[in-house]
């Protein structure tokens, strides 16, 4: 609550205060400031304030204090603010002289704490030139003010002026009378201005600039009044006058004829429908030639992936990465003997067959040999690779995301630093390009650095270090001494990895190795070892890992060599068909491509249920039933156009004959038999996490997607 009368009291109601401040006058658009002097004893160093007053129109005035020694171009500039114009279009005017930019405003005649006039013009036609904005940053208005004014008689005189602040009218909204004081107060409006409006002024539209002023009157009619009868003393002029004559009578029949409503009716639905026909054509233009262009990018997709399948299947076969790879090159040699040995055996007899055996024997021992080549060759790409993540483990600062903001934040310790030491140290001794003078230098450097050491490594270290700077003093390359050379890498880097001799720095990698292997480990009956949960292959038939996947590799007794990537590339063509229909549990994404092999194979018997088709790149498994999820005992093993026009049909029964439908349902039978487990899981699936609403959603996006 604040007193009606006073909103912007404050820290200068006393005299004294107010004589400190910058004082104001008032003017027709709100309050001006000005600078005085109350006490003679103020220093004549002090900076001094002139009041200027600056003349819009004859009743548009703004005045405020600056500075005696500013230039009228730094007066130009404030005013942009206050006019909103640039300080280019200004032109200021004093007793119709131009002022020009490096004039000063004490050198204009005023004296100090003097009134200068100006008057402000634009050249540019198009400016609006308003003080209305020039008072809203003072909202802060002293009560009291002292102005010093000169008399007559007593000569230079202070006088105490109260301010009534009338800028702003404030609504009425209640408030209460004080009886003792006299002062009415207000709610609301008393401690803010008035709220800026949603829309400016200058946006919108009065009513009589949108509407003509219309005004009505009663007036006599002294021409178009009726009479009885001539008068002597009334004269009334023909010159208007119209003579109708009545013309031949029309029916109804006839007027309805003239104007013949229901053809123009007529005409107009015609136009109007043929206007919608071309409407709706235009439409299904847009449509067709959009599933067009659909169907395009679909045929172009289908076959950009079948390229980079091929493509990817070939590199495979020349530079083999994973097991996946090698289980190929060996299934293609396995595949490739028995065509062999039935050739051998339907062309040869005798002993040119047991010759064929026997070049059939070399040729396969010397494709398993380069085969095992290309995997110990992969085998040492590994090896180097985990020591790069060793060292990069070592030597990367810690990062993580800060409670605030999730901020990265990177945190390089002594440990780091050490480590990244250790890396630059160990690339330098492997580096077999430094010539022999360079790697004596580096040699000599890890032996001062062994040095402090006195464990047994370290002496052996320094033992072989010895050996290969006296080789290399004698003129011999590195590699001639190759096996010396691993045999320092061998032992620096096992330097390296012991706690007692790294200072520490191996324990953030020696953590994270701990936290892998203290959860999801399980024994493997073949090597004997306890190993984590990544290193099993996992079926949706397995209920628990008993043989890793590196002794399933090794061990081929039990299982044959199987090509796995074409029934992995026929896993992610149902997972991606399944995504996109939106299917809320589907069982696709649970199954293992070994158990698309064991449906394509051993249910469907590897060939296609129409065309019996053998060539696996070309099968696919669509749904059976397309209004239901995909699942081993909801699917046909079809080529990819048998497929396109299967999930064309709206009723299996109008299409296909008893007996197909019998078989697919005999072998549906057996994938339930087979998935029994998988079965359990989708249904338990189904009842957890799918609730109503989301089926409902499902099903409405079901009928969206044909």
């Amino acid at each position: 609550m604040e007193p009606a009368e006073s909103p912007g009291s404050g820290d200068w109601k006393h005299p004294k205060w107010a004589a400190s401040k910058p004082d104001e006058e008032s003017s027709s658009s709100g309050y001006t400031y000005q600078s005085l002097e109350l006490d003679d004893t103020i220093s004549e160093e002090k900076e001094q304030f002139m009041t200027v007053k600056i003349t819009i129109s004859e009743d548009k005035v703004f005045t405020h204090s600056y500075n005696e020694n500013i230039e009228v171009s730094d007066l130009k500039h404030s005013l942009v603010e206050v006019f909103n114009i640039p300080s280019d279009h200004m032109i200021l005017r004093m007793e119709k002289d131009v002022l020009t930019d490096d004039m000063v405003l004490k050198d204009l005649g005023a004296e100090k704490c003097g009134v200068l006039e100006f008057v402000l013009t634009s050249t540019n036609p198009d400016d609006v030139l308003s003080v209305d904005q020039a008072y809203r940053s003072f909202y802060v208005v002293p009560d009291i003010l002292t102005v010093r004014v000169q008399t007559s008689d007593e000569g230079i005189k202070d006088v105490v002026v109260e301010v009534v602040n009338k800028a702003i009218t404030k609504p009425f909204l209640g408030g209460y009378f004080d009886k003792c004081s006299g002062l009415e107060y207000h709610h609301g409006y008393t401690q803010t201005p008035p709220p800026k409006p949603k829309v400016p002024p200058e946006m919108k539209s009065h009513r009589d600039t949108q509407t003509y002023d219309m005004r009505n009157r009663k007036i006599d009619l002294p021409y178009a009044q009726a009479t009885q009868m001539a008068r002597q003393d009334l004269y009334i002029p023909s010159v208007g006058d119209k003579i109708l004559t009545a013309g031949p009578y029309e029916t109804a029949e006839e007027r309805e004829k003239r104007l013949d409503i229901e053809g123009k009716v007529r005409t107009i639905q015609r136009y109007f429908r043929a206007w919608l026909t071309k409407k709706r054509l235009k439409m299904y233009h847009e449509e067709y030639q959009k599933r067009l262009r659909l169907m395009l990018e679909r045929e172009a997709e289908e076959k950009r992936e079948d390229m980079e399948r091929k493509k990817k299947d070939l590199i495979s076969r020349v530079f083999p990465r994973t097991a996946a790879d090698f289980s190929m090159l060996y299934a293609m040699t396995e595949r490739w003997k028995k065509a062999e040995i039935k050739r051998i055996i339907e062309m040869h007899c005798g002993p040119a067959r047991i010759a064929e055996f026997y070049l059939l024997l070399e040729k396969e021992i010397e494709i398993l040999r380069s085969i095992e080549a290309l995997r110990i060759k992969l085998k040492n790409d590994r090896k180097i690779q985990r020591e790069i993540d060793f060292f990069k483990t070592i030597g990367d600062p810690w990062t993580f995301k800060s409670s605030y903001k999730n901020i990265p934040v990177e945190v390089d310790t002594l440990e780091t630093q050490k480590g990244r030491t250790f890396r630059d140290l160990y690339q330098a001794v492997c580096d077999m390009s430094l010539d022999p003078s360079n790697r004596m230098l580096v040699l000599l450097e890890l032996r001062r650095g062994f040095e402090t050491h006195t464990c047994a490594v370290s002496n052996e270290v320094i033992e072989l270090i010895d050996r290969a700077c006296e080789l290399l003093a004698r003129g011999f390359t590195a590699g001639q001494f190759e096996s010396l050379q691993k045999r320092i890498e061998a032992l620096l880097l096992h330097h390296f990895e012991l706690p007692e001799c790294n200072e520490g720095v191996t324990n953030r990698y020696n953590r994270l190795s701990e936290k892998s292997m203290t959860q999801n480990l399980f024994y493997c009956e073949g090597c004997h070892k306890l190993k984590p949960i990544e290193s099993y292959n996992v079926g949706i038939k397995t209920r628990a890992p008993k043989i890793c996947a590196t002794c399933k590799f090794i061990d081929r007794s039990k299982e044959p060599w199987i090509d796995i990537s074409p029934y992995r590339f026929i896993l992610r063509q149902i997972r991606k068909t399944e995504r996109l229909l939106h299917a809320p549990s589907s069982i696709a994404f649970i199954i293992q491509d070994k158990d698309i092999y064991h449906i394509v194979t051993h249910i469907w018997h590897g060939h296609s249920a129409l065309s019996e088709c053998d060539n696996v790149y070309q099968l696919r498994l669509p749904r059976w039933d397309k209004t239901k999820d995909w699942a081993p005992w909801n699917c046909i093993l079809l080529t990819l156009e048998e497929a396109k026009s299967h999930l064309r049909i709206e009723r299996l029964e109008d299409v296909y004959d008893e007996n197909l439908l019998s078989q697919v349902f005999n072998k549906h039978a057996l994938a339930k038999k087979y998935f029994a487990q998988s079965f359990d899981i989708e249904k338990c699936v189904k009842e957890t996490y799918v609730d109503d609403e989301y089926v409902n959603l499902y099903e409405e996006q079901k009928k969206l997607c044909p």
